[in-house]
């Protein structure tokens, strides 16, 4: 295979050189924007998902390679099951069950930690549609949660389908701050006393 290519050309740089952006170096969203600018919407992009049955650290790489802190855990009919976060794999959970079951790491798949899927809440599309970042952001406060699923009701059946998720880092990357610092929340509160007064 490697006679089937060649190295290419390549150019030494400079400091100082300029780099294209979307939208130059600005934030790419602000707290007063549609929610929806900062969802991860299941329409437009594929949910990283994984089998129950896949080992913790197996899990774990793939969210490395996905840039993902969380991966939706999909049964035999690809419905989803559960969910687990980067928080799981690498907190407590682990060493409980560890020592009260006496396996070791390797042995615990993602089934055996994760969150099932009633145990989860979620926000409506709907609701979703009519709020702003902010609303997220303190919605996540108030539930204590690094994400958030969405789902829409199907209005004659009233069955659930997961449209989207709200992530904490993904928020915090669009607006250009960590909102899971306390230090946020005080900025917010000033930005809403300005507008108030």
């Amino acid at each position: 295979m490697s006679g089937d290519y060649a190295a290419l050309s390549h150019l030494p740089l400079k400091a100082g050189t300029p780099c294209h952006t979307p939208s130059g170096l600005a934030p790419l969203a602000h707290i007063d924007d549609p929610a929806t600018t900062v969802m991860t919407d299941f329409k437009k992009e594929t949910p990283v998902t994984i089998e129950p049955h896949t080992g913790i650290e197996a899990a774990l790489e793939k969210m490395k390679t996905s840039g993902v802190r969380l991966l939706l855990v999909t049964n035999e009919r690809d419905n989803i099951d559960g969910i687990i976060t980067s928080y799981d794999i690498q907190g407590e959970r682990p060493i409980q069950l560890m020592e009260e079951q006496r396996i070791s790491r390797s042995d615990i798949h993602v089934d055996l930690i994760m969150t099932p899927l009633d145990k989860v809440e979620a926000m409506d599309m709907l609701t979703v549609n009519g709020a702003r970042v902010g609303h997220i952001i303190e919605t996540m406060r108030a539930l204590q949660k690094y994400h958030t699923l969405v789902v829409e009701v199907d209005k004659v059946t009233h069955q659930y389908t997961i449209r989207g998720i709200f992530s904490a880092s993904r928020i915090s990357r669009l607006l250009g701050r960590d909102i899971t610092q306390p230090e946020f929340a005080l900025d917010t509160l000033a930005e809403v006393q300005r507008k108030i007064g």
